[in-house]
C-alpha cells in the first residue's frame, strides 16, 4: 500500500500554487563540482533541468546495478543482499527524496497550470507513486532473505518502467517546460533548486549518490564504460 500523504502527491494538482524555481551544479569526471551557495549569488552553470536529467543518469546506473542482481539471482549467482538495500536506500533518498519532489513542485506543476500535457503529467506522477511502492516490496523482501523470482519480477517492473518514464520526460515534459519559461525565470529557479539540494540532501548532495553506486558498481565488477563496449 501507498504511503497515504505520497499517495495524495500523485493526484492532480492544477490548482498548485508555484513557488520561485531554480538550477543547480554538473558533473564531470565522477567528481561534483558545484558552487557553494552564498545569498544572492548568481548561478550561470547548469539549468533546472539538466539538473533532473543528471538524476536519470544516477537511476540509469541504479537500474543497470537491478539487471545485475536479477542475472545473478535468476542464475543462482550469490549475490550480497546488503548491496540490494545500498541500491535501493539511492533510490529512496535522492530519486524519491529530492529528485521527483522537484519535478513535481516545480516543473509538472508548472506545466499544469497551462494544461500542457496535463494527462501525461497525472500518469507520470502515479508513476512515481507506483516507484514507491515497487522500492518499499523490493527492500521487504531483501530484508526478509527472499531473492528470488518474484523479486526479480519487480526488479524488471522498476527499470521499465522509469526507462521510459525518465525518456518521456527527458524528450517531452522538459522541453516544454523550457519553452514556456522566460529566461530570467529559468534563471531564478537556480537559487531554488540549490536551497532544496542543500536542505534535503545536505552539503555533499548529488556526489555522495554517485560515489555510493560507484561502490555497488566495483563490488559487483561492473564499473566502468569499457565493460559495456560489444566486441565485433
Amino acid at each position: 500500500m501507498l504511503n497515504r500523504r505520497k499517495f495524495i502527491s500523485f493526484l492532480p494538482t492544477a490548482m498548485l500554487s508555484v513557488g520561485t524555481i531554480a538550477v543547480s551544479k554538473s558533473l564531470a569526471d565522477e567528481k561534483y563540482i558545484g558552487q557553494k551557495f552564498i545569498s544572492g549569488e548568481k548561478y550561470e552553470n547548469v539549468s533546472a533541468i539538466e539538473t533532473l536529467m543528471r538524476g536519470h543518469g544516477l537511476l540509469m546506473r541504479c537500474w543497470n546495478v537491478y539487471d545485475v542482481f536479477k542475472d545473478g539471482i535468476l542464475s543462482n549467482k550469490q549475490i550480497d543482499p546488503k548491496l540490494i538495500l545500498k541500491t535501493t536506500t539511492i533510490i529512496k533518498d535522492y530519486l524519491e527524496g529530492y529528485h521527483e519532489q522537484m519535478e513535481e513542485k516545480y516543473i509538472f506543476s508548472q506545466l499544469e497550470k497551462v494544461h500542457n500535457y496535463f494527462p501525461a503529467i497525472q500518469e507520470l506522477k502515479m508513476q512515481h507513486g507506483t516507484g514507491y511502492a515497487l522500492t518499499d516490496r523490493i527492500i521487504s523482501m531483501v530484508k526478509a532473505d527472499k531473492l528470488n523470482k518474484e523479486l526479480c519480477n519487480y526488479l524488471t517492473s522498476f527499470g521499465q518502467m522509469y526507462r521510459y518514464h525518465s525518456a518521456w520526460e527527458d524528450t517531452i515534459l522538459f522541453p516544454a517546460f523550457d519553452a514556456l519559461e522566460s529566461k530570467s525565470a529559468i534563471a531564478d529557479i537556480a537559487a531554488t533548486f540549490v536551497i532544496e539540494e542543500r536542505k534535503i540532501l545536505g552539503t555533499t548532495g548529488f556526489e555522495s549518490f554517485v560515489n555510493d553506486i560507484i561502490k555497488v558498481e566495483k563490488e559487483l565488477d561492473v564499473y566502468g564504460i569499457s565493460k559495456y563496449t560489444p566486441t565485433l
